[in-house]
């Protein structure tokens, strides 16, 4: 396995590990339920993603993953959470005013911003890295 190989598994891992959790967040809004489908299904998802990049990492060898998750990683995932930082504050007033209205209830509110915060690094580092 290269260097290509292995970011390119990364890049897929988070993002289908950060579609789950934004389609939870988005389906607990649109049903106003929190649990609008299994509930574990986001945590496994991002497990799993976890689990595909470390033991493709492993496989690749010391030097590829080192070459793999280089400084060029890091200044991307530093941009990536420090988006996700000022997503999830925004979140707050926002959810504020949707359980105000009587809109959202406080468990589909809380349902919906954790796995939106959980999404939100995932889904800007892929789109960080893609621009590059």
């Amino acid at each position: 396995m290269n260097v290509e190989t292995l970011s390119k598994i990364r890049l897929f891992g988070f993002a289908v590990a950060g579609l789950v959790c934004a389609g939870y967040s988005l389906a607990a809004l649109a049903s106003n339920s929190p649990d609008p489908f299994a509930p574990w299904l986001p945590a496994v998802s991002g497990v799993a993603a976890a689990a595909i990049i470390w033991v493709s990492a492993l496989s690749a060898g010391d030097s590829k993953a080192d070459a793999a998750f280089d400084e060029f990683y890091r200044i991307e995932w530093r941009k990536a959470v420090g988006f996700a930082y000022w997503f999830a504050i925004l979140l707050y007033p926002i959810f504020a005013v949707l359980m105000a209205l009587g809109w959202v209830s406080s468990p589909t509110a809380f349902a919906s911003m954790g796995t939106a915060s959980g999404a939100a690094p995932l889904l800007a580092f892929c789109f960080i890295t893609l621009r590059s």
